[in-house]
Formats: C-alpha cells, sequence, structure tokens
C-alpha cells in the first residue's frame, strides 16, 4: 500500500471518494493512473474526436511527469483502453509523434465497451522509471 507521501492526487474530490491516486511513487517509478480527456470539472475534452483526446491526455501526462523532473522519455509502459481500435488506429500519429525525439514505450492496446466519462474514448495509464 502506497504511504500518504508516495502519492499526488490531480483532482482530489474526484479521487478520494473513489479510493485512487492520479500518481503513486515506488522508489524511483512512478505510476500514472488512467488519464482520460478530462478538464477539472471532468468535462470531456474533444468528444467524438480520438486524436485530440489523444493530445490532451499527453498533454496532461507531460505535464504530470514534469512535476517530478521526467519527461516522456521515461515512459517505460503504457496499457491503452480505447472504445474503438480503428479510431485509435486512425488517430495513432498524434500519439506516435510525441514519442518521436525518444523510444516508444513497452504498450497494450485493448478495446473496452466503455470508459469513466461516457464521452471518453480512450485512457492511459502508465509506469514511468525517474531521472
Amino acid at each position: 500500500m502506497a504511504k500518504a507521501n508516495q502519492i499526488l492526487h490531480m483532482n482530489e474530490a474526484v479521487e478520494k471518494p473513489l479510493g485512487f491516486a492520479a500518481v503513486a511513487q515506488s522508489g524511483n517509478m512512478l505510476y500514472l493512473s488512467g488519464i482520460i480527456a478530462a478538464d477539472e470539472t471532468l468535462k470531456v475534452v474533444a468528444p467524438g474526436d480520438m486524436a485530440g483526446q489523444i493530445t490532451h491526455i499527453y498533454n496532461l501526462m507531460e505535464a504530470t511527469l514534469g512535476m517530478y523532473g521526467a519527461d516522456l522519455s521515461h515512459v517505460v509502459n503504457e496499457i491503452i483502453f480505447v472504445t474503438d481500435l480503428q479510431a485509435m488506429v486512425g488517430a495513432g500519429d498524434a500519439r506516435t509523434k510525441r514519442y518521436a525525439k525518444c523510444a516508444p514505450p513497452a504498450c497494450t492496446a485493448v478495446q473496452v465497451s466503455g470508459l469513466f466519462l461516457p464521452e471518453a474514448m480512450i485512457e492511459i495509464h502508465a509506469v514511468a522509471e525517474m531521472p
């Protein structure tokens, strides 16, 4: 179990009642909970636009990693949950260009019937090794 000094809440009002934290740190590893394309009020950003949601998620991920002195080059694993794999493949450039300057992480993509918010099309869980 993570200790209070090992976690970070990005939206405490949502995370605490549901019993999770946005980030947990163990040693030099960062575990980022699934990130969806939503703003601080839980309104989905770019509904119906897979590339737009991917872009927003990676903006959030980079900002979160930056809080720990890390960036996408430190991500070693991703699990991607999507509601439409074909839409993700069609919008793949939005993701691959984020890793253009570094090696991409190990990754698994899984199609699911739904995500936390109904308009969310993609959710990305990431693990990073801190510098």
